[in-house]
């Protein structure tokens, strides 16, 4: 696989793990988990070396991954205080995927 394949593979999956927001962040078919949320993030640093290598502009795209993947995990943990992701994201600053 050359690198553009690598790029857009890896662009949207991770674009796909958020296009259920304001619900949630998905890994694969079901919610994420936190060590999951660390994979996806992990994945961002890969796709921001890609982007470079190729010239492309996504620093508004990976700061949305960014946000929910290390709050979503946050979010998990004191769910019982919140009455969705939507709520926490409303009160935390979150961006949903249209607002980028």
């Amino acid at each position: 696989m050359n690198k553009l394949e690598e790029y857009n593979e890896l662009y949207h999956y991770l674009d796909y793990t958020l296009h259920e927001l304001p619900a949630g962040v998905l890994y694969g078919a079901n919610g994420a988990t936190e060590s999951e949320c660390a994979e996806l993030m992990k994945a961002t640093y890969e796709l921001e070396e890609l982007a470079a290598h190729l010239n492309k502009d996504i620093v508004s795209f990976l700061a949305l991954c960014r946000w929910h993947y290390e709050r979503y995990p946050h979010y998990l943990s004191r769910q019982r205080h919140f009455v969705s992701y939507s709520h926490y994201m409303e009160k935390y600053g979150g961006l949903s995927k249209h607002e980028t």
